[in-house]
């Protein structure tokens, strides 16, 4: 069973993954976030990010200070967190 090494714990994203991607044309932060769904999980990036931009600049050739670092965007609408433990009910007024 071949050994993974995974950049992305929150979505179970693979350094495979990642290889995929940039051998499909994938090879900038905003696309390969769209691709891959990466700096997308729970933590929004806080623990991948560094790791992949870095396999980003090591597979492309690209200088590691160049890359820009891709948007993040918070939720449309902001949640309580009181209805995602589900401990109270929506308010639609």
């Amino acid at each position: 069973m071949p050994d993974k090494a995974f950049v992305c714990l929150c979505l179970d994203i693979t350094e495979a993954d990642i290889d995929r991607a940039i051998a499909e044309g994938f090879s900038d932060p905003e696309t390969l976030k769209r691709y891959t769904a990466c700096f997308m999980g729970p933590c929004q990036g806080k623990s991948c990010m560094d790791t992949i931009l870095g396999l980003l600049a090591e597979k492309t050739g690209q200088d590691r200070n160049d890359i820009r670092r891709p948007t993040l965007r918070p939720p449309v609408h902001p949640v309580q967190l009181r209805l995602i433990a589900g401990l109270g009910e929506i308010d639609d007024t």
